[in-house]
C-alpha cells in the first residue's frame, strides 16, 4: 500500500495520492495546550462571598479571597468539577479569568497570625459633604446686596445660639 498505491499515479488525480496530499495547503489546525483544554470544559457560577472570612465555598471546599477583593459581595467563578484545585474569578462581563483562588489553607490559618486590613475607602459618591458653619456663596451674595439697599432680608439663616420659637 505505501509503496504501490500512494506512490503511483492516479488517472484522476494527475498525481499520486501521497504527492496529492502533500503538495495541497494544509487545513489542519494546531491543538492547543493542555491548560486551555482545561479551562474549556469547566462551569461558570455565581457566589456570595463570607463577609466573615473573606471566604467562599463551593463543593464543600472553601476558597480563600483576596483581600484586596473583599469589598465585592458576589462573585462569578469558572471551575472544573473534578478538579477543585483552583477556581477563577470570572469578569461577567468579558468572560475572562481575572485571578484564580485556591483552596483555604487550614493549617496555615490555625496559627492566628492575621494581617491588620486598612479600612475600606468608601466611594466618592457615598461621601457626605463635611458640615460647616460658613454660608453658601450665593446665599452671602443675597444678604449683602439686602443689607446694600437698606431692606430686611427675606431670609435669616439661623445660627445654633438662637433660640426657636
Amino acid at each position: 500500500m505505501e509503496q504501490g498505491y500512494h506512490r503511483t499515479e492516479h488517472a484522476e488525480i494527475g498525481t499520486g495520492p501521497l504527492h496529492r496530499y502533500l503538495d495541497s495547503p494544509t487545513v489542519d489546525r494546531d491543538c492547543p495546550n493542555s491548560e486551555t483544554l482545561r479551562r474549556a470544559f469547566r462551569s461558570i457560577d455565581t457566589r456570595r462571598q463570607r463577609r466573615s472570612d473573606g471566604t467562599l465555598s463551593l463543593a464543600v471546599v472553601r476558597f480563600e479571597i483576596p483581600a484586596r477583593y473583599r469589598h465585592l459581595e458576589t462573585l462569578r467563578v469558572s471551575y472544573a468539577r473534578w478538579d477543585l484545585s483552583t477556581v477563577d474569578w470570572v469578569d461577567p462581563q468579558a468572560l475572562t479569568a481575572v485571578c484564580s483562588f485556591m483552596p483555604l489553607d487550614k493549617t496555615a490559618n490555625a496559627d492566628g497570625q492575621r494581617r491588620r486590613l486598612h479600612p475600606l475607602e468608601p466611594h466618592q459618591s457615598n461621601r457626605l459633604p463635611q458640615a460647616t458653619t460658613e454660608l453658601p456663596p450665593l446665599l452671602r451674595k443675597l444678604l449683602a446686596d439686602y443689607a446694600a439697599t437698606g431692606l430686611p432680608p427675606s431670609y435669616l439663616p439661623k445660627h445654633d445660639d438662637q433660640e426657636t420659637s
